[in-house]
């Protein structure tokens, strides 16, 4: 009897888990509660019963659905996982750090837990200790393209710049199809002054991507630091001629037609410029999001 119980408890589980990705979370409730009824001790059932409370929103019952999934099963890598990610998402970053800190004891050769650690300690300001479990995630597993790009976004955060380059540059050569890591590179690059590595940098994200406008834009600002100005004025009214929209071009050429002396166009395409980033404003979509 006992048997056929928590065998029909997984089978509701199952039927709550299928809910779940169809964001069908009042029905994914009642079908976890069916099998928590079947089975009490079924540490998936609550963890299960836990994500639809999180998808209504009622985090408080939530949280302590987790606990008690966790009196049962303390050691459960996916529930714990999930934990820590709902309490990141919450900004509960110190309580989702300790969560991380139990999950790299269960399993300390697993990157995406030291990952994980690193952005609770960076969104905790913590970010020396931050870019440590960072390392510590590249040395389990140097190819992680995700934990490179985070690690050399906040080395740039941090003033860090030669060692965000490296960063990028280590990405980009494990991924030289993509444009990003190249641009990442460009950009840095240009603050520092470097324009000639940066138009270096971002001629090799144009042969991943030739029609990448970040990369034609920062080849075409790094040209006009180069005092190349007939080179970069001619790729932003190319990019404007393909986008008429791109406001960071309309910026550019204005820049660029000032450094040649020709003020009235620079002032006409300046206003063209103000005139659509008020419109990209307007039109931005509100931000509620998960890390």
């Amino acid at each position: 009897m006992e048997d056929r119980k928590v065998e029909e408890s997984k089978k509701k589980y199952a039927e709550g888990h299928e809910l779940l990705l169809t964001k069908e979370y009042r029905r994914a409730r009642q079908a976890f509660d069916e099998a928590i009824r079947l089975d009490p001790k079924s540490a998936l059932a609550h963890s299960g019963r836990a994500n639809a409370l999180f998808g209504m929103q009622e985090f408080e019952k939530a949280f302590a659905e987790m606990e008690k999934a966790l009196e049962i099963e303390p050691d459960n890598e996916e529930i714990l996982d999930n934990y820590g990610a709902y309490l990141y998402n919450l900004a509960k970053y110190q309580t989702a750090l300790d969560v991380t800190e139990r999950l790299i004891q269960i399993s300390p050769d697993n990157p995406d837990y030291q990952h994980k650690k690193g952005l609770s300690l960076e969104a905790m300001e913590k970010y020396d200790d931050a870019i440590a479990a960072f390392d510590k995630a590249l040395e389990l597993d140097p190819t992680s393209l995700l934990v490179l790009k985070d690690k050399g976004v906040l080395l740039e955060q941090m003033q860090k710049l030669d060692e965000a380059v490296e960063a990028f540059r280590q990405a980009a050569a494990l991924s030289p199809d993509e444009p990003y890591f190249f641009n990442c590179q460009g950009q840095i690059l240009g603050r520092q002054g470097r324009y000639e590595d940066a138009l270096a940098a971002f001629d090799l994200a144009l042969k991943a991507s030739p029609d990448d406008e970040y990369a034609i834009n920062g080849m075409a600002a790094s040209l006009t630091r180069l005092g190349r100005n007939e080179e970069a004025l001619g790729i932003f009214e190319s990019i404007i001629k393909k986008n008429p929209a791109n406001a960071f071009s309309w910026d550019g050429k204005a820049f660029v037609l000032a450094q040649m002396g020709r003020a009235e166009e620079s002032e006409a395409a300046k206003t063209e410029a103000k005139r659509l980033w008020r419109e990209e404003e307007k039109n931005a979509p509100g931000t509620f999001g998960t890390a």
